[in-house]
């Protein structure tokens, strides 16, 4: 059984085997295979498997009808950008988005007032501290 399994429980057949859960967990697989450390080329090969999968259960579930973003044609290109670039933990932004919630932080401390001095501020105190510690 794919992933997935922890709901089982919770989820009747017409859940189970209506094709929005189905494209979901395509897309769970796809992700945990794609957050390896390390991928092989077979991992690569069924990325692009995946992606081809996934996009075709997207397509089969009504309610998602005219819901394509341009996301889902950049994700076709995953399989290639792995093959040229390694694994995507070597350049994705989950980090640099992640540093946007302490910039955030510093801001609404501010009041929005004099907002780049107040998270320069923030920010300095923050990696003081860091330091300290």
């Amino acid at each position: 059984m794919r992933s997935g399994a922890i709901l089982n429980p919770l989820l009747d057949e017409t859940m189970r085997s209506h094709p929005a859960w189905r494209s979901w967990l395509c897309l769970v697989e796809l992700f945990a295979i794609v957050v390896q450390f390390s991928l092989t080329l077979s991992d690569v090969e069924r990325i692009d498997d995946l992606v081809l999968e996934h996009s075709a259960l997207f397509d089969a579930v009504p309610e998602y009808n005219g819901l394509k973003r341009p996301k889902h044609h950049f994700l076709s290109h995953l399989a290639t950008d792995i093959w040229r670039y390694g694994p995507p933990r070597g350049y994705w932004c989950f980090g640099f988005e992640g540093f946007n919630k302490v910039i955030k932080l510093g801001a609404e401390r501010s009041n929005f007032k004099n907002e780049t001095v107040s998270i320069m501020q923030y920010w300095s105190m923050r990696s003081a501290c860091a330091l300290q510690s």
